[in-house]
């Protein structure tokens, strides 16, 4: 009732106090600000159908001598009937051109029922782009999760790291390795972790590769101690099919964890 002009002054400055802080029905008002413009230029006799008229044509004798007619349809008069000929001309009005009459605020009844509907319809609107949202971020997760599967399924990603195992007595590092086959060689990934405890102290560590045919090759040296954790990527010229096993190996030489592959 706001936008049409309806509310009295106090009510008027209450919801408009009101709506400084309310961002629902700021979108409320701006979606109904046109409305009466709009309602401005329907045609009161179209807007407000009364049916078949009940109020024969008005005629001097009327009021007078004519019965009060029920129904205004086709003529009741008969040529043969004595009073025919004081009975109006009973003919068809047409859809009634009066007005619907306004409630005790001057208002049209007719404009709580155009604004209820409104209001449902822009309900039913938010309904459906909340569920429109929530399919679309739906559809996108799956769409992720499908394309994570055929990239795995297809050979490319992250390769699956495979344990390292020990080899000699005392081994202070765990470690892990994913080997990834390429046209000039092989591409070695290691994780490792070095032991909290034992007093193992700082200890020089180094990657081979031993291949089937050929010299081991030693791809990277580091240092590291009690809780330590390292990453490497090296490049072996060796081909995958060509490498028999992955060692970790102690300064002076001795193999510590072994990877066959």
């Amino acid at each position: 009732m706001y936008v049409l002009g309806a509310l009295s002054s106090e009510e008027r400055d209450a919801y408009e106090r009101h709506l400084a802080g309310c961002a629902e029905c700021q979108a409320e008002v701006a979606e109904f600000g046109d409305l009466p413009e709009l309602l401005g230029k329907l045609d009161p006799g179209v807007a407000s159908w009364a049916g078949p008229s009940a109020v024969p044509p008005s005629s001097p004798a009327s009021s007078s001598s004519s019965p009060d007619l029920s129904w205004a349809g086709p003529s009741v008069a008969s040529s043969s009937s004595p009073s025919s000929s004081s009975l109006p001309d009973a003919s068809w009005a047409g859809p009634s051109a009066v007005p619907a009459p306004a409630d005790a605020s001057g208002v049209d009844p007719l404009l709580p029922r155009v604004l209820d509907r409104a209001r449902r319809s822009r309900r039913t609107e938010r309904r459906r782009r909340r569920w429109q949202t929530a399919g679309t971020a739906l559809v996108a997760a799956c769409l992720g999760v499908l394309a994570v599967l055929g990239v795995r399924s297809a050979g490319f990603g992250q390769p699956d790291f495979v344990a390292m195992q020990e080899v000699a007595a005392t081994v202070p590092v765990t470690a892990s390795l994913a080997l990834e086959g390429l046209d000039d060689g092989t591409l070695v990934r290691m994780r490792c972790a070095y032991k909290p405890a034992g007093g193992y102290g700082k200890w020089t560590y180094k990657l081979y590769v031993v291949p089937k045919s050929g010299e081991p090759e030693e791809l990277d040296s580091w240092t590291a101690g009690a809780g330590d954790e390292y990453e490497l990527k090296a490049h072996s010229q060796f081909r995958r099919d060509n490498i028999q096993k992955i060692e970790i190996r102690g300064a002076d030489g001795t193999a510590l964890l072994a990877l066959d592959a």
